[in-house]
């Protein structure tokens, strides 16, 4: 039999219309029945996550959109929180402001005003974007989902259309964070001679849905390359926020920061090494392997 645990999570997901947590815990539970040795009720279970489904076999759903959500929404943890990610003050000041405004939405829209739950975050690679996306989840207690390009570009006319607006509707009755990372895969600039008229489609039913939808938490996407995105999308942004690229004290500091939390002494070829990295990231990536080299060293 299911933990009651279990069984309370599950119908919380039900009752609050989070499908895509609601689908993970019912897997959950026949796998905990597969393991007990109850094949028979695993079987069934299984096949009941998918309407009309037959042993575990699974079909789509009407309009494709219980399948869609579990393709294309990758939810993730969002264990750390705004104070812990480097930031210019400026930047953290507008997260600050936006995160009160949801917080205070009913204040807000009491005098006639609605919350900025629409922002896009532009700047070079690894410099805290998607780090920030889940930084803000994790201030409003939020689940956090990304969405996954593969899952909702279509082959066929209109097909990428119909998953975005099914991907909004998700978000306008789930509290949620939906971060869309690396939009330019669906916000390009309009009128490229090289490209296909329904990447125009695209590009438009995109801002439909960003002017249109009313969601319960925040979307937000993040761009490496604002240049190549349509003019007209920014406007269907609430808040544009600019991630500049760290310079070479911040960097210092950041890999001081990181190599202390491993116990890592700093020696100067290291500190070298991460500030020509160039970005949190790579300062990141580069502290953490000498880190484990070290640990491996002294075992």
């Amino acid at each position: 039999m299911p933990r009651i645990d279990q069984l309370s999570r599950l119908f919380k997901a039900v009752a609050t219309q989070d499908f895509a947590s609601a689908q993970e815990l019912a897997a959950e539970i026949a796998a905990t029945e597969e393991r007990n040795g109850h094949h028979t009720a695993a079987q069934l279970l299984k096949g009941s996550l998918v309407p009309n489904g037959k042993h575990g076999v699974k079909t789509e759903t009407k309009n494709g959109f219980p399948s869609l959500l579990t393709a294309a929404l990758s939810r993730r943890p969002t264990p750390v929180a705004l104070a812990d990610v480097r930031l210019p003050r400026t930047t953290r000041e507008q997260l600050i402001e936006v995160i009160g405004e949801v917080q205070q939405d009913g204040r807000l829209r009491k005098a006639g005003l609605r919350p900025r739950t629409k922002l896009l975050f532009f700047g070079p690679p690894g410099c805290g974007k998607s780090l920030t996306a889940h930084a803000v989840a994790h201030e409003l207690g939020l689940s956090l989902y990304v969405v996954r390009f593969d899952a909702i570009i279509g082959s066929y006319l209109g097909q990428t259309a119909t998953h975005l607006r099914q991907l909004f509707q998700f978000a306008e009755v789930q509290d949620c964070v939906l971060l869309f990372d690396e939009i330019d895969a669906l916000g390009k600039r309009r009128g490229s001679p090289t490209d296909v008229g329904e990447l125009d489609r695209i590009v438009i039913a995109l801002m439909q849905e960003l002017e249109l939808s009313e969601t319960r938490g925040v979307v937000i996407a993040t761009s490496n390359l604002p240049t190549s995105l349509d003019p007209a999308l920014w406007r269907r942004f609430d808040l544009a926020v600019r991630f500049p690229a760290p310079g070479r004290s911040e960097i210092r500091e950041f890999a001081k920061v990181k190599a202390h939390h491993f116990g890592l002494p700093l020696g100067k070829l290291l500190l070298r090494r991460a500030v020509a990295a160039g970005s949190y990231a790579e300062v990141e990536r580069t502290v953490e392997s000498a880190a484990r080299r070290h640990i491996l060293k002294q075992s």
